[in-house]
């Protein structure tokens, strides 16, 4: 794309689809590896407060990989459509403040909630190093 401000556009478009997509896999992973305990039930606000107890540390590790997983394939697709990092941080970013989102739906543990801001920036970090060392000027 010729247009710079419309290739970032695209970029960050782009980026946040394929972060969706690779988010809802790897959680569809997780939850198929570590299904729901059997009677709970998570629209139901008793048993959303039991949940992070209930759920075994295979499924929560596999929440916060596919955090990080959703940022990197995200922020490394707008970064190579854009071909400039600033798409890959709006990506990154709106990865941050939707796990935070999920985290306080119902209680998380404090590692969860770190891993929320942490995981997406270092797959931003990690999708420019990735990227950028590919791209020709």
């Amino acid at each position: 794309m010729k247009n710079p401000v419309v290739s970032r556009i695209v970029g960050v478009i782009a980026g946040l689809v394929v972060a969706m997509l690779v988010v809802m896999a790897a959680e569809g992973a997780g939850h198929a590896m570590f299904p729901p305990p059997e009677g709970l039930d998570i629209t139901r606000p008793e048993d959303q407060a039991r949940l992070m107890e209930l759920i075994p540390l295979g499924a929560k590790i596999a929440v916060v990989v596919a955090w990080f997983l959703g940022a990197l394939a995200g922020a490394a697709t707008a970064i190579a459509i854009a071909r400039h990092i600033l798409p890959g941080w709006i990506v990154g970013l709106v990865m941050v403040a939707l796990s935070l989102v999920t985290t306080q739906m119902f209680p998380h543990p404090m590692w969860m909630i770190a891993a929320a801001v942490i995981l997406p920036i270092a797959g931003v970090l990690a999708a420019k190093r990735l990227v950028t060392s590919r791209l020709t000027t």
